[in-house]
């Protein structure tokens, strides 16, 4: 009964006592809390001030959220709505995609027959170097014969320049000669004109015959225009001139680059006959030239340069 009462004893000295030990430690720690509870004390004196603002503050805030609530709630069924829309839409896309997967074995099938063949092309390149080679070779030869040939185009040139100069009067002594001859149809005299120019001309000739005076001997369109030129000019104006809602007239023959435009004057009357200024822009080159020729309409409805 003693020795039992001896163990109790004990366990409560050690319990006392760590009890004792626990609140020493705790008494340690008292001074830190008091200052962070002092620190908190502060904190809250100085946040005090401002609670009635915060309360404000989220009072705005919730008033802000309930009509952001409420415009939500309006546009929601617009939204909806559109979505409702658009679901067709999606609808047709997934369709599309679907066919597009579908389609794709075929291009993947395709892709690598394009492969194969262009493997077999990367074999063939030897061969196709050869050729180059070839064909290289035959250019030089080509470019030393064209080397050999420029003396004799430059003496070319300067004939087909010459021969530029004299169009406008083998012209005039065409129209002479075919107004001469009376045995001459008017059929066969366009055929004679369109044989001589290779189908520069589409007019017949009896149209063509009082407009080769369009182009002044001694200006520098004479010099640089070409015979298909001046044929496309009075193709032009025979057309402007037959129009009277037509003010304008452009033309451009792409083999010789040359260009104009055909603009109508002012209008007069000369020997009883109706005449018009008929003004030319021509642009050859880098050249420009501006001609106006005053043309009449005969008796015979026919208009002659002046």
């Amino acid at each position: 009964m003693m020795k039992q009462f001896s163990y109790s004893q004990a366990l409560l000295a050690l319990a006392i006592a760590f009890l004792a030990f626990s609140l020493f430690k705790f008494t340690l720690h008292v001074p830190a809390m008091l200052s962070v509870i002092e620190k908190t004390t502060r904190t809250v004196d100085l946040v005090s001030p401002r609670v009635e603002d915060i309360i404000q503050e989220v009072s705005l805030v919730r008033l802000e959220v309930g009509k952001v609530r409420e415009l939500v709630s309006q546009q929601t069924p617009a939204i909806l709505s559109q979505v409702q829309a658009s679901l067709p839409v999606v609808q047709q896309v997934v369709v599309e995609s679907e066919n597009y997967s579908r389609q794709l074995p075929a291009i993947l099938s395709q892709l690598a027959r394009i492969e194969q063949q262009v493997a077999i092309l990367q074999k063939s390149m030897p061969a196709i170097l050869k050729r180059v080679d070839a064909v290289v070779k035959t250019t030089n030869n080509t470019t030393a014969e064209v080397a050999q040939w420029r003396p004799h185009s430059t003496r070319y040139l300067e004939e087909v320049k010459l021969s530029r100069e004299y169009i406008p009067q083998y012209l005039s002594r065409i129209e002479n000669t075919v107004v001469d001859a009376k045995t001459v149809g008017s059929e066969a005299s366009s055929g004679l004109v369109s044989g001589f120019f290779k189908g520069v001309f589409s007019l017949p000739f009896e149209m063509v015959s009082g407009l080769t005076g369009i182009v002044d001997v001694d200006s520098r369109s004479a010099k640089y225009l070409t015979a298909q030129d001046v044929a496309l000019m009075q193709e032009k104006v025979v057309v402007l001139l037959s129009d009277s809602n037509q003010t304008k007239s452009v033309w451009q023959n792409v083999k010789s680059g040359n260009r104009g435009t055909i603009l109508k004057g002012k209008t007069t009357t000369r020997n009883k006959q109706q005449c018009m200024n008929v003004i030319f822009n021509n642009h050859f080159g880098n050249e420009k030239e501006t001609l106006t020729e005053l043309m009449c309409i005969d008796d015979k409805g026919l208009w002659k340069v002046m």
